[in-house]
């Protein structure tokens, strides 16, 4: 079944929606209330090189549009119902389309969450349907925010919470996959499913710090690192656990996280790993409050035979070095100094350099979401360049923000060494939020 007026549709669905939630918030249903909020986005980015030039086509732009309105009902603290409909559209690109650029009006999120409550403070929340999952940084969950169509999870999640000191989350989920029809999203558990315990708990160094302790597995019957007839079948089995250290305190910054992965792959051991250090000073008394901050990674990876040590970075943010995010968290290592400015209280630019090297010279290089772009290097380059990055955002209104960002990569000889080249990345986006 196709909708060829999605937008129409869409907004159908949310006058008939809200005219229902209004029903309950002024209906004989004591204790109901409802709410409908979401945003409109257009985005235009261009491109030159794109894939680092190693793709069909070298340079392309285009402009994609998403709407996003979500629905609750809740009655008092303890339940609610939520349906966050979804519709995104893509005009001119040249490149093939991939599953995030475009869909039908369909549902992001459709949920339904009981909350129960024994203290002022505690309280234990079972939330069961489709949900998008963002835990820390982003850096290995996070909901693809910088593409058209976000990641959602098919889903079952209790989440026990005591004020804002302690949050221990459990959770088992799948992956939704896009087609391009209406109301035809799903995931696919006997193929890609995952469960973790992710833990929030206050840290030794005192008031407003803060320690992540989590765990996460993956099961994945169809591996990035197997063909299909290789190994078991291109079977993956991971284990991830980690640390985040960080604060909410200032002017002294900091957000720093240990991750080991371990598991198998075929007939392959998986030992992995990657640190990543966020350390800056803001300074709040200076005009602009200029704020400095360092940004290091190692990322592991490794050759072709024995243990596999390429890290992966699971459901990570595509825009996790820069908003063109050319290159996957997955066997390098870099250093990012990035300054940040705010000329006028509604405006904020920053300007950052990112220095790159492959972890391993006889790893693949990786492209979002984790998919090969280039083989090893030929005679052992390590370089992959430098990535110089401009953003500026603009708070409009309350409710209306305008961005612009380019990125511009200098490849290196790691680069170069398999026929890759410069990137340059431009986007301006407008979003108005209701």
């Amino acid at each position: 079944m196709s909708f060829g007026t999605s937008p129409i549709l869409l907004a159908v669905i949310a006058v008939t929606c809200l005219g229902g939630v209004s029903a309950i918030a002024a209906g004989p249903l004591e204790g109901w209330t409802g709410s409908i909020s979401g945003h409109a986005r257009t985005m235009q980015e261009t491109y030159q090189g794109l894939d680092l030039g190693l793709g069909p086509v070298k340079d392309d732009a285009w402009v994609h549009q998403r709407v996003q309105v979500l629905l609750t009902a809740d009655y008092e603290e303890t339940f609610r119902l939520a349906s966050e409909f979804t519709w995104g559209r893509m005009w001119g690109k040249d490149s093939s389309l991939a599953p995030p650029d475009q869909d039908e009006v369909d549902f992001l999120q459709l949920y339904a969450q009981y909350r129960f409550h024994w203290e002022e403070e505690d309280s234990l929340t079972f939330k069961a349907g489709r949900q998008t999952l963002y835990y820390g940084s982003g850096r290995l969950l996070a909901a693809r925010e910088g593409a058209n169509q976000r990641l959602a999870h098919d889903a079952l999640l209790l989440s026990w919470k005591q004020g804002d000191t302690y949050q221990v989350d459990a959770f088992v989920a799948s992956p939704v996959e896009i087609e391009d029809g209406a109301f035809d999203n799903t995931s696919h558990p006997e193929r890609v499913r995952f469960w973790s315990v992710y833990g929030v708990f206050p840290s030794p160094l005192g008031e407003g710090h803060a320690v992540d302790l989590y765990y996460i597995g993956l099961h994945d019957e169809d591996s990035v690192f197997l063909e299909p007839e290789d190994g078991e079948g291109g079977r993956e089995l991971r284990h991830t656990v980690g640390t985040r250290w960080w604060n909410k305190t200032r002017p002294v910054i900091y957000n720093t996280e240990l991750i080991f992965q371990f598991g198998r792959v075929g007939d392959r051991d998986i030992v992995a790993g990657a640190g990543s250090l966020g350390l800056g000073y803001e300074f709040t008394q200076t005009p602009w409050q200029p704020t400095l901050m360092l940004r290091a990674d190692f990322i592991s990876g490794g050759g072709p035979d024995g243990d596999l040590h390429t890290f992966h970075p699971l459901f990570q943010a595509n825009n996790y070095f820069n908003e063109g995010g050319f290159l996957s968290p997955s066997n390098l290592y870099n250093l990012n100094p990035v300054l940040s400015l705010k000329p006028h209280p509604k405006v904020e630019a920053s300007l950052g350099v990112n220095f790159l090297w492959r972890f391993s010279a006889e790893d693949d290089v990786y492209a979002p979401p984790l998919q090969r772009l280039a083989g090893p290097a030929p005679d052992g380059e390590r370089y992959l360049g430098a990535a110089f990055n401009a953003a500026l955002t603009w708070k409009v209104t309350e409710k209306t923000e305008l961005f612009l960002g380019y990125t511009h990569h200098e490849a290196g000889d790691s680069l170069t060494s398999v026929g890759a080249g410069n990137e340059d990345y431009f986007q301006a986006s407008f979003r108005v939020e209701f």
